[in-house]
Parts: structure tokens; sequence; C-alpha cells
């Protein structure tokens, strides 16, 4: 069975703007939560002051007013640290080239090593009137197409089907690629076309039409 390719492209994604994505990412699926349940513990721990207040001799209030304290800061805490330690995992790696490759139903990723894109193909600064929606060559149209049964997996590719589980979340220099709530990708607008990026943007239309 065969596959047209839609979007073929290389990229790169800069310590700083990985920064941005993943703080994106934190404040959405992340944050929210553990502010959630540090309020919990707050709220937990005010009642037990009000309850040492009116009681000073029971010492059990006191402790679980240190233990919910405690629990609080852990939530807030714990993320940061995490996002701190990927954060510096990403930099020590330096800027490693990926390839997104997408056909009607799927989206490969490839990680192509620490070379530097690219700029043959990379899409030109165009004046303002100029800078229309870009149609792909009719060539490409109807001769780069991807064979699913003999596709040759080296470098080893990540494949994701298009289902109702994948969504792609725009901001203004990348793209945060989901599968489910954790797992995403980050896609960076500078290295695609307008063109490709409209593409990366049908995407949610693609998911939207499964469900």
């Amino acid at each position: 069975m065969e596959e047209k390719i839609i979007v073929d492209k290389e990229y790169s994604i800069p310590y700083e703007l990985f920064c941005k994505a993943y703080n994106c990412h934190m404040k959405k699926n992340v944050y929210p939560k553990s502010y959630l349940f540090m309020g919990i513990f707050l709220i937990i721990a005010v009642v037990y002051v009000i309850s040492a207040f009116k009681d000073p001799s029971n010492l059990f209030s006191y402790v679980l007013i240190f233990l919910c304290l405690g629990f609080a800061f852990r939530e807030w805490y714990n993320p940061r640290k995490i996002r701190r330690n990927i954060v510096d995992t990403v930099k020590a790696m330096g800027e490693p080239v990926y390839k997104l490759e997408m056909t009607e139903n799927f989206i490969y990723i490839s990680t192509l090593g620490e070379e530097n894109v690219e700029n043959s193909d990379s899409t030109e600064e165009l004046p303002a009137e100029e800078n229309s929606v870009e149609t792909p060559s009719e060539d490409f149209q109807q001769d780069e197409v991807i064979d699913t049964d003999t596709y040759d997996d080296t470098p080893e590719r990540t494949a994701i089907e298009i289902t109702s589980e994948v969504s792609v979340d725009e901001y203004d220099e990348f793209f945060l690629l989901y599968i489910g709530k954790s797992a995403f990708y980050i896609i960076p607008k500078k290295d695609f076309s307008e063109y490709e990026l409209e593409a990366v943007r049908e995407i949610n239309n693609k998911s939207l039409s499964i469900k």
C-alpha cells in the first residue's frame, strides 16, 4: 500500500525554543493539576491550624499541619525539578536534527543526528505581498510516495497513526503534537513552508473527523 508524502522535512529544535515549548506543555497539562493538589493540602492545613488554635494541647494537629505544608511544597517543587532536569538533559544533547514525514494517515518522526539542517529546501523569507500559501509541485505530488510495505526504516522512525488521540496545539513559534495528553513532540515553525504548516494544522481536522 502506497501513501503519498504530504510533508518531508528535516528540522532542529534550538534549546531556547525547547524551553518555551516545554513550559507551554507544563502550563497546560502539569501545573493545573499540581496547583489543585497544592490548594487542597493548604486548605487542609488551614483546617488543622484552626483546630490547633482552638485546642493548643492537640499535638496531632501540629503534625498534620506540617505534613500538609510538606505535601503542598512537594506539589509545587516536583514539576519544576522535573522540568529543570529535562531541559538540562536537552541542553547537553546539543541540537539534533529530526525528520518529519506526513502522509494522509500517518506521521513519522526520526532522529537523524547532530548535523545542521540543510537550507537548500527551506523557504526563503518573502515580501509580504508574495507570502502566499505554497502548494507542492506537480512532480512532488505525483512522484514522491512512501511504500509502507518496503520503506527503509533507517534511521528508525516513530510511526504515529492519526487517530482521535492525536492533536496539535499551535503557538507563535512552534506546534506541540500530542499523542494523548502526556506524550508530545515539538515541531518548530522556522524550518517549514506555509504549505507544510497548513498540513500540520490539518491534523486536528483529521483527528476530529475520526471521533
